[in-house]
């Protein structure tokens, strides 16, 4: 018996020996976090890594990068009043392209407002040759406490009820240089006429946008 005791206890050592046994829990196995150095940063992206470099803000983008920004000039009469606006570079919504797909397509801002709001400035789009979009006038001069005219047709997608003859009534592209007759609408009238608060207040008005030439 005692042989057979001694090939037990030996059986049983060589289990354990081979379980990693000294009778210690499996937790003991696990190794230890070890403290990060310079040597072993944390996160640091490899050297493949450009996922920061496509990311995109928006707020970056100068829609001018899209149309010719050389320069450009407007004047604008409605009622009794005239405006002025000029193509500044510096003015991330700034441009003019006599050309846009055959059509004309400008950005102007007031020479005398904050050059840094888009609340003080007029944009006019004319369609021709593969550009179809419908002509539109605005003049937005919010920021500055005065109306905001807009001359555009496509109103009447949103009320019927609106009297005739409003957007762009005429206008024509010579070279670098369109012009033409409006029949404005004023932005916070419509919206008490829409809402049976008040009348449309309507005035009719010329214009004029001449962009730089590219020669």
């Amino acid at each position: 018996m005692k042989s057979v005791r001694t090939v037990l206890v030996v059986l049983v050592a060589l289990v354990l020996a081979a379980c990693g046994g000294n009778g210690d829990s499996a937790e003991d196995d696990t190794p230890s976090p070890t403290t990060p150095t310079e040597s072993d940063p944390i996160n640091e992206p490899s050297d493949g890594d450009t996922s920061d470099d496509s990311a995109t803000d928006l707020a970056d983008t100068d829609i001018g990068e899209f149309f010719d920004t050389a320069g450009g000039i407007a004047t604008v009469i409605i009622g009794d009043e005239t405006w002025e606006f000029v193509l500044v570079p510096d003015v991330p919504i700034a441009s003019c392209d006599a050309d846009f797909f055959g059509g004309f397509v400008a950005i102007l801002v007031n020479e005398g407002a904050d050059m840094a709001s888009p609340m003080n400035a007029m944009t006019v789009r004319l369609p021709g040759g593969d550009f179809t979009d419908p002509p539109i006038l605005t003049v937005n001069l919010g920021a500055s406490g005065e109306l905001e005219w807009i001359a555009d047709e496509t109103i009447y997608e949103q009320n019927a009820d609106l009297p005739d003859g409003l957007g762009v009534t005429g206008f024509s592209i010579d070279g670098n240089t369109a012009s033409g007759t409006a029949t404005f609408f004023e932005q916070e009238s419509f919206f008490q006429f829409g809402a049976g608060l008040g009348d449309l207040l309507t005035a009719d008005g010329t214009f004029t946008v001449t962009c730089a030439s590219d020669e």
